[in-house]
């Protein structure tokens, strides 16, 4: 049997969720992974890049189907599961 977080769960319901957490740590840190052509960009500029990977990252969940129960902070949330 699959868990995930102490849940049986599906095949496809371990692989969202585990595809989201992985997501989850790129996006926590996204500056990290930019190239260095980003450093070159002016402070409004990684600004908007910022906004873009953010917007991504709640577009990505939806696509996924993953939804929070509730979000406290980056690193304290619940999803449902």
């Amino acid at each position: 049997m699959i868990e995930y977080n102490g849940k049986k769960v599906t095949p496809k319901v371990y692989a969202k969720h585990q595809v989201s957490d992985y997501l989850m740590k790129l996006f926590d840190n996204p500056e990290v992974h930019m190239d260095k052509d980003f450093t070159n960009c002016t402070q409004r500029e990684q600004a908007e890049i910022m906004n873009q990977v953010s917007l991504f990252e709640d577009r990505i969940h939806k696509l996924l189907g993953v939804k929070f129960k509730s979000i406290t902070s980056s690193n304290n949330f619940e999803k449902s599961i």
